[in-house]
């Protein structure tokens, strides 16, 4: 992770976050439900167009979700959050289904995040406005992006 401006809670626990996630990832599989976590390089806070938490993933592992995306419908958001300091620790949940089988398989999106308390002001006031929240992850050449829709901010703040 690119350590520029991030709280120091979150250098100090981003191992743990990762950890966490893949967890709740073994979670999801044993409950039948195919888990997809991203590993994030960066995690920044988008405040203009477009809005929200902005997670950069390693080139394959992005192709492998946007692959994923093009396919499944999302319909479901958790996200489960801890504030340390400065720094509020995210593991965002998106639950959907897969068309592949008649009953539809579940598939679940895992991605570590975190929101710089000093700094998510502008963020959670547009979130507020809007009505809604979206996670954006995107590769390094950030041309192209993976958006995810939260219709309630409060998850987040």
């Amino acid at each position: 992770m690119n350590h520029d401006g991030v709280p120091p809670a979150v250098e100090d626990r981003w191992e743990e976050l990762l950890a966490d996630a893949e967890v709740m990832a073994e979670e999801y599989a044993e409950a039948g439900t195919e888990p997809f976590v991203v590993h994030p390089g960066d995690v920044s806070l988008l405040v203009g167009t477009p809005f929200g938490l902005d997670v950069l993933a390693p080139g394959e592992e992005f192709e492998a979700l946007e692959t994923l995306t093009e396919t499944a419908t999302f319909d479901t958001s958790h996200v489960y959050r801890t504030d340390d300091g400065a720094a509020r620790l995210l593991v965002v949940v998106v639950e959907g289904t897969l068309p592949e089988s008649a009953d539809g398989d579940d598939v679940a999106v895992v991605v570590p995040a975190f929101l710089s308390l000093d700094r998510a002001g502008p963020l959670q006031q547009r979130a507020r406005e809007e009505g809604v929240m979206y996670t954006h992850v995107r590769p390094l050449s950030d041309d192209a992006r993976v958006t995810f829709t939260h219709d309630d901010p409060a998850l987040f703040f």
